[in-house]
């Protein structure tokens, strides 16, 4: 099964970008995310379509289950 953590922020320009992070910790909670995310923001570390993130809309870890056809 395949795992990445999702991480959606609002832009400057009123459109969203959404971060994808791999294999994420089993562990990984809201308050870790947050805490990331806010300090991306603070930082303006992300920029998409020349506009700079300005919010943390939300998280999730997308799960993939993949089955080979025989």
């Amino acid at each position: 099964m395949k795992t990445t953590l999702m991480i959606e922020f609002n832009l400057a320009n009123n459109k969203t970008t959404t971060v994808s992070i791999p294999d994420p910790r089993e562990d990984v909670t809201k308050a870790d995310v947050t805490a990331a995310a806010d300090e991306i923001v603070e930082k303006k570390a992300i920029i998409a379509s020349g506009s700079p993130v300005a919010s943390f809309k939300r998280a999730f870890v997308r799960t993939i289950q993949e089955t080979e056809v025989e």
